[in-house]
Formats: C-alpha cells, sequence, structure tokens
C-alpha cells in the first residue's frame, strides 16, 4: 500500500526539518519503503538524489545497481540508499521444452494461444459475440482468478497438437513459482533502474555526487551498463547551461553598448571586470547560513549583475562627464565616489531591506525562495562596498592605459584625422595637399627636399 501526506502551508518549521524528524520513527516499521517529495527531489523516485542507470541486460543491471548501494551505504553524505522499486512480485515463470513440443507435434503458436487464453483471454477477433440491436460484443473466456494461482490449473491446461489432439502443458514446459519486478522502465529503448538516497544534514548535493560518482563501481561500470542522465540532473544541466549563455550574451550586450555610448574601450571593461564582485558576497553568505546552491541561487545571481552593472556605470558615467568639462582625472574621480555613493548606498539599503523577509521565510512555499534572498542580501553588501572602492581604482587605471595606447592605435588603424570628412575649401588646393604618414594627414607639413 502507499501513504501520501501532504504538508500544511503554514507550519512551524521546514520540510527538512520534518523529513529529519520523521526519519527515525519510519525507519523502525520493518520492510518499508519511505521517500520525501520536497523541492529537493522533483519527480524520478521522490528522493534527494537519484542515479538512473541504463542497459539491455536486467539480471546485469540489478547486479550493477546493487553493488553501488553497498557501496553508498559506506559513505557519510548519503542516508538510507536503495534500489528504487526493487520490491519483487510472486509470478508463475512457464518455461517451454521446444525439443519435447516438437516430438509432440506442438507449435510456438499453440503453446502462447493456450496460455493466453487461460490467463488473459482470447483476443478480440477470435472471440465469440453476442450481438445486439445496434452492436456487438466480444466474449472473453479466462479461468477463474483463484485458478490462476494454482500450480496444478496451469500444469495441466490442454495444449493443441497438430495432429488435432492435445497434451498438458507440463509435459512440453517447466512451470514453476519465481519472483519478478513490480514494473518494468525503458528509456530510449533500454531499461532502465534508478538508485535513490536522502541526503544527510548540513550536506549539498553537489559534493553528494562528487563521492559517488567517485565509487570503484561508478568509475569502472560493466560493458553494457551506463549512467543516464535524465529527470531533474538533466533538467539541472540544462538549467546551468542556458544560465550561462544569459550570462554571456547580457555581458557582451552591455559591453557593446557602453562601447557606442562613450567611444571608449577600457572604461567599458572596467564596468564588466566589476560584475565578478556579484556573486562574490552572494556565494560567501550562502556558505556562511549552510545553504544549496539551487536554481533561486542562480535567480539572485542574474538580479545582482544588473544592479553591480548600474553602480559602477553611475560612478564612472559622472567621471566622464567631470572630465568632458575639463576636470582633472582625479579631481573627477573622487567627485564621482563623493556625489554617486549616496545613490548606490539608497539602491542598496533599499533592495536588502525588500530582500529580508524573502531570506527569512521559515514556513510554506516561501522557504524555497529564500537561497535567493541570501544571494542578492550577501551579493549587494560586498559588491557595493568593493564597487566603490575598485571601481574608481581600475578607472584611473583604464584613463592612463587609454592616453598610452591612443595616439599608437590611431597611428595604425585610423586612415583620417577629425575634420577630414569635410574636405578641402579651396578646390585648386586639392594638388597641393601636403603628404604625411597614415592617421597624419595634414597634420605633419611637406617633407623637406633633399
Amino acid at each position: 500500500g502507499r501513504v501520501t501526506a501532504m504538508l500544511a502551508d503554514e507550519r512551524p518549521f521546514k520540510s527538512d526539518e520534518f523529513e529529519r524528524r520523521l526519519t527515525p520513527e519510519l525507519a523502525k516499521i520493518a520492510d518499508a519503503r519511505v521517500s520525501f517529495r520536497n523541492q529537493q527531489g522533483w519527480g524520478g523516485s521522490g528522493r534527494a538524489l537519484t542515479i538512473t542507470l541504463g542497459g539491455e541486460d536486467p539480471a546485469l543491471l540489478q547486479a550493477t545497481a546493487q553493488k553501488i548501494v553497498e557501496e553508498m551505504e559506506g559513505l557519510k553524505t548519503v542516508v538510507a540508499p536503495r534500489v528504487s522499486g526493487d520490491l519483487k512480485r510472486p509470478e508463475i515463470v512457464i518455461r517451454p521444452r521446444m525439443d519435447l513440443a516438437a516430438d509432440m507435434g506442438v507449435t510456438t503458436a499453440a503453446l502462447s494461444s493456450a496460455i493466453r487464453i487461460a490467463t488473459l483471454g482470447d483476443i478480440d477477433q477470435n472471440s465469440a459475440r453476442f450481438s445486439l440491436s445496434d452492436r456487438q460484443i466480444p466474449i472473453r473466456v479466462a479461468l477463474d482468478e483463484d485458478a490462476r494461482t494454482k500450480l496444478s490449473t496451469i500444469q495441466n491446461l490442454p495444449v493443441q497438437t497438430q495432429a488435432g489432439g492435445s497434451v498438458p502443458l507440463s509435459l512440453v514446459a517447466d512451470i514453476g513459482f519465481g519472483a519478478g519486478p513490480t514494473r518494468i522502465d525503458r528509456i530510449n529503448k533500454q531499461r532502465r533502474i534508478m538508485i535513490g538516497a536522502d541526503l544527510a544534514p548540513g550536506v549539498v548535493s553537489g559534493d553528494a555526487m562528487k563521492q559517488i560518482d567517485a565509487l570503484p563501481t561508478m568509475k569502472n561500470l560493466p560493458l553494457g551498463v551506463g549512467k543516464l542522465t535524465v529527470g531533474q540532473a538533466k533538467w539541472q544541466a540544462e538549467m546551468i547551461q542556458n544560465f550561462i549563455v544569459a550570462v554571456i550574451a547580457g555581458v557582451f550586450l552591455v559591453f557593446a553598448v557602453l562601447v557606442l555610448l562613450y567611444r571608449r574601450f577600457m572604461s567599458p571593461l572596467v564596468n564588466m571586470g566589476s560584475l565578478l564582485n556579484a556573486p562574490l558576497g552572494g556565494l560567501l553568505l550562502l556558505w556562511l547560513v549552510g545553504s544549496a546552491i539551487s536554481m533561486p541561487v542562480y535567480i539572485g545571481i542574474l538580479m545582482l549583475l544588473g544592479i553591480v552593472a548600474k553602480n559602477s556605470i553611475l560612478l564612472i558615467d559622472f567621471a566622464l562627464e567631470e572630465m568632458e568639462k575639463g576636470v582633472d582625472k582625479l579631481t573627477a574621480i573622487a567627485d564621482a565616489g563623493h556625489k554617486r555613493a549616496q545613490p548606490i548606498v539608497m539602491t542598496t539599503v533599499a533592495m536588502v531591506a525588500g530582500m529580508v523577509p524573502t531570506a527569512i521565510s521559515l514556513t510554506g512555499d516561501s522557504s524555497w525562495r529564500s537561497p535567493m534572498g541570501i544571494t542578492v542580501i550577501g551579493g549587494l553588501v560586498v559588491s557595493t562596498v568593493l564597487t566603490l572602492l575598485i571601481v574608481p581604482a581600475l578607472f584611473s587605471l583604464a584613463i592612463g592605459v587609454e592616453r598610452w595606447m591612443g595616439p599608437r592605435l590611431r597611428r595604425s588603424l585610423l586612415t583620417y584625422t577629425p575634420g577630414d570628412e569635410n574636405g578641402p575649401q579651396d578646390p585648386t588646393a586639392i594638388g597641393q595637399q601636403p603628404t604625411g604618414r597614415i592617421g597624419q594627414r595634414g597634420t605633419e607639413g611637406p617633407e623637406p627636399a633633399e
């Protein structure tokens, strides 16, 4: 049987705490199979960790899974590992003896037909029909439920021979009791088997999976058995891949827009370099509170990237505007840090205050979003401090590099100087233009005659 318990939305403790309290009590029930479905175990076996193996040989697949379970029991990071659906169901096994069947004139079709009709009934095309005024209803005849479980009844089933007679099934087949799986699962036409386990308190799924992958059997799987990436593991891999693509595309687009707006190359690089401060504080705070990395963490990092980029743009844009007005570099940077610190700090305080309720969520579904709030709070605090200290210093270095590299790049890359696009005013002066190096036409005067 199966018992399903749904936790109330408003409860005094998290689902993980409920699981830790209930697991020792449920372990006292003999031969019980217990699984908890929470935010860690979506689908699959309902466990926090799921390893899926695939292969063509069911016996080898089962033996490999059992060996992995035995090795997992020696790990301190996982709790109660077992093969999913490892309960066996009793069944009657019929193994035809084709040599005796051939001697008695019994075909394979006759054997299968006799067994099918007795246990499941004949197919509708061969069944007798009960005629009604508007339709015909097939009449399916089969053994009684109690008779199907009696070995003597199955042994005495008549099997038709080619000569027109019949022989008992026991003369052409070996019949006995056996045990088989409760169900057969396949992925891409391969038999699959799943190994489920729960995480020990305070253990992150990534650390546990690294230890499982390092087990001797996992590192040396038998020929014909392979590890499959399906379900939650496949979803997580795709999510991380899409997250990386989104971050790279977003950073590149922001960098391109800043280059077009500033008409500079080094200053936008400073903006992009400041993005490295975003995940630092968030991951540090997650480590301090013992929270695992999950999908809400990635969402929080995406939010942090936008806020940190905005803070650095405020500083650099103000400094560039001051420098265009004739203010020297150091004064412009100091004014930017002084006048832009207030809006940056106010934004950080407002965002942190808004994320506090999410970060301290203790009950219901809101606890699932708690890592996002923790990530944003830690990232904002650390990135704000580092932005106000590091970005001005990097910007000062970038301006120095631009002034050093600018003339050299202009001479090697530019083919005109500002003002050349207007053309000469006097048509007679076309042939009298002085010659000079590329990028400095009209600025050096004629070359001296020898």
